[in-house]
């Protein structure tokens, strides 16, 4: 079903400059900004309907500024999640503006306003569509916006037994237990948690008959642990199931049951993707599984949050700056000097191109350069600690300014790279950013003409051993697809 989400920003709409491209899309593919020093002066959408690509026409009016594309693959399963921006209701000006998927982040597009900030998004839906007001500005925006349907793979083993499904309405697997006999997995249960916080099991396979007790897998959604993959091993000649085992992006499980040295393998797994159901096939045991998805969900660390009511204005000193979230970051580049860290710059992966953004300034004399190296992508930044000050506090420590003065990252190997920077001074406060299971996927926060004063992380699930290798179907035929 598809809803109208209404419009955000100027109230004093003309008819003559109203403008709605519908709801009949099946995705957002294309997003074109023009922006200047007067704000977002127009959009254009690309969408797709039916597998064919419709190119829209723009809105607003195009004068000098900057134009900013974002490209999103609805071959991959990507959406258009929300849209989030900054808007001056004296001026009716859309300043700011910046789009989310269910896979990465755009950069802001345009320049941070210190008045409104809105959002254009509802839970679990996606944006199809887009209508507003534009005349020489871009004045308001609004969407349309449909349920996502999970993406199903195709059962994986053998062929007997009758068929079962739980379906993909979960928000999460929670729990993994059964029975295993001589011939491999006997039944299975899972244990869900639907989107409304209810719990629901479902057993498959017989629950009677001799068979010994699976050690059981608990997953702890509620700590943003997620079911990423299985690995088993399926008997060719029977089409039993032998073993399965199990992976989030914080642990893997023991190996239920046992598996023949000719057993053939399969994995279940789509990277960026969490399991949130099962289907498959039983009879006397297990013999097929399958698997409903979803996509993971990127996690915004603001950088005030670790200085919360430890520094002045909660450590919003300078302007705000946004990289947005990419496929990981392969090198840090710090710009330090005994005062304090002036600048920084991230070497991102971007489908395997390098993509640099850099912030604040390395003009200052005496600064002093260090960088770390990540041996991308079998390995990933998943924590930064730092030290913020507050300088210019002549009046009063309530209107000084923070700035960061130390830097120090570490990686799923266990690294931990040099502290880059000052950690001596006056009014210090400590800040970390990490997110546990996860990796650190781009960077947004603040500077100025002379330093860095915030730093906050993007942060994805990651496996539990990182290898950087998206997960590959084996062991049968199917594939991931639409329900």
């Amino acid at each position: 079903m598809t809803q109208k989400l209404e419009s955000v920003g100027s109230e004093r709409k003309s008819s003559e400059y109203m403008w709605d491209d519908g709801s009949e899309h099946d995705d957002v593919t294309k997003i074109y900004v023009r922006g200047g020093t007067k704000g977002i002066e127009f959009l254009k959408f690309g969408y797709v309907k039916a597998g064919k690509l419709l190119d829209g026409s723009f809105h607003g009016y195009s004068d000098t500024g900057f134009t900013q594309m974002f490209e999103i693959d609805h071959r991959k399963n990507e959406h258009l999640l929300s849209v989030e921006g900054y808007f001056d209701y004296y001026n009716d000006i859309m300043y700011a503006i910046q789009f989310k998927t269910n896979l990465k982040i755009s950069e802001i597009m345009g320049y941070e306003y210190s008045g409104h900030k809105f959002t254009l998004a509802m839970e679990g839906k996606k944006i199809i569509g887009f209508h507003g007001f534009a005349d020489v500005n871009l004045r308001a925006l609004g969407a349309y916006v449909t349920w996502i349907t999970p993406a199903r793979m195709e059962a994986k083993g053998g062929k007997g037994g009758n068929e079962w499904d739980d379906g993909g309405d979960y928000e999460a697997v929670t729990k993994i237990h059964g029975r295993s006999d001589h011939k491999g997995i006997k039944d299975i249960i899972f244990d869900y948690v639907d989107k409304d916080g209810h719990p629901k099991s479902e057993t498959h396979g017989p629950t009677s008959g001799q068979g010994y007790v699976l050690e059981p897998f608990e997953i702890n959604h509620l700590e943003k642990e997620y079911l990423m993959s299985i690995d088993g091993y399926y008997d060719d000649a029977s089409g039993v199931i032998q073993a399965l085992q199990f992976k989030t992006n914080m642990k893997t499980s023991e190996l239920m049951g046992y598996y023949d040295d000719d057993a053939v393998k399969f994995t279940i797994g789509c990277t960026g993707n969490k399991i949130i159901g099962f289907h498959g096939h039983a009879g006397k045991n297990l013999y097929s599984l399958g698997a409903y998805f979803t996509t993971l969900p990127l996690t915004k660390l603001e950088y005030e949050d670790s200085f919360r009511e430890k520094l002045p204005k909660n450590g919003g000193s300078g302007n705000l700056w946004d990289d947005g979230s990419f496929q990981g970051v392969r090198k840090v580049h710090i710009y330090y000097d005994g005062y304090s860290v002036r600048c920084v710059r991230f070497d991102y992966d971007n489908d395997g191109k390098v993509e640099s953004r850099e912030h604040g300034p390395k003009i200052v004399a005496a600064v002093q350069e260090g960088e770390f190296v990540l041996d991308y992508p079998n390995e990933v930044i998943t924590s930064v600690e730092g030290i913020a000050t507050v300088v210019n506090t002549a009046l009063s420590f309530s209107t000084g300014n923070v700035m960061i003065k130390s830097l120090t990252f570490k990686t799923s190997k266990g690294r931990t790279s040099p502290t880059f920077g000052n950690v001596f001074g006056n009014y210090l406060s400590e800040f970390k950013l990490e997110s546990q299971g996860c990796a650190i996927v781009g960077f947004h926060g603040r500077s100025s003409y002379n330093s860095i004063h915030g730093l906050g992380a993007y942060f994805f699930p990651m496996p539990p051993s990182h290898d950087g290798k998206a997960l590959e179907e084996q062991g049968g035929d199917g594939g991931l697809g639409g329900v």
